[in-house]
């Protein structure tokens, strides 16, 4: 990806472990407002998905393995709303798990523009091309 767009992404990060944090806050009080604002910060949007798919143009999975990472932070606010500290405590597993897989599966590579664009393009061939066939 582009340098702008890797600072956006760790920029994202940064902001996804701050909602962690303030789920954690939430959570050693018993604040279930709190615990679901925090969530509701990593949850899912259609702008989300859309930078999800943005980001993810030039890697197989990616997009998708975000959009789960998002929606697994929905079920955390479900389960505030609920007040099911026990179901909160195990979305938030559930969550955390898929930001270990992803980082453990994904790695930046800082390229140019034009680099990127080509790369990202012939990504969508090859999903057009697969979705084709079937």
């Amino acid at each position: 990806m582009p340098p702008y767009m890797a600072l956006h992404q760790k920029q994202n990060m940064r902001e996804h472990l701050e909602a962690v944090q303030g789920i954690m806050a939430g959570l050693s009080k018993k604040d279930f407002k709190a615990v679901a604002t925090a969530a509701k910060r990593m949850g899912f949007s259609d702008e989300m998905g859309k930078m999800c798919q943005h980001m993810g143009a030039g890697a197989a999975g990616f997009t998708e393995q975000a959009i789960q990472f998002h929606k697994s932070a929905d079920e955390i606010v479900r389960f505030a709303e609920m007040k099911d500290l026990q179901g909160i405590i195990a979305r938030l597993n559930n969550t955390l798990n898929k930001c270990t897989a992803c980082h453990s599966t994904f790695r930046q590579q800082i390229v140019d523009e034009a680099t990127y664009k080509s790369f990202a393009d012939l990504m969508k061939k090859s999903m057009f091309d697969s979705k084709k066939s079937k």
